[in-house]
């Protein structure tokens, strides 16, 4: 009984060095280690924001509708705003 509860252990402590061995093996050979996603910086995005020129809202550039309004060209935050809604 003891010799089998000896060879158990020795079976353990050879398994938990051979996951050593091969998660240290891909460190050096990946530059990280296993299983961890290599951190990315966040992305930044600038854009400008633009006024309505109807009801004074903020929106991007990019998401601008633009028209005529009092006799020149201005941009608006929503087809609501452009027709001259409320």
């Amino acid at each position: 009984m003891t010799r089998f509860i000896a060879i158990c252990l020795l079976l353990v402590i050879l398994r938990l060095a051979v996951k050593n061995f091969t998660g240290q093996f891909k460190i050096s050979v990946l530059g990280q280690p296993p299983g961890r996603p290599v951190p990315q910086p966040p992305k930044v995005v600038s854009e400008t924001l633009v006024q309505c020129a109807r009801c004074g809202t903020y929106v991007t550039a990019s998401r601008a509708l633009k028209g005529e309004g009092a006799g020149k060209a201005e941009v608006f935050c929503s087809e609501e705003c452009r027709r001259g809604g409320t």
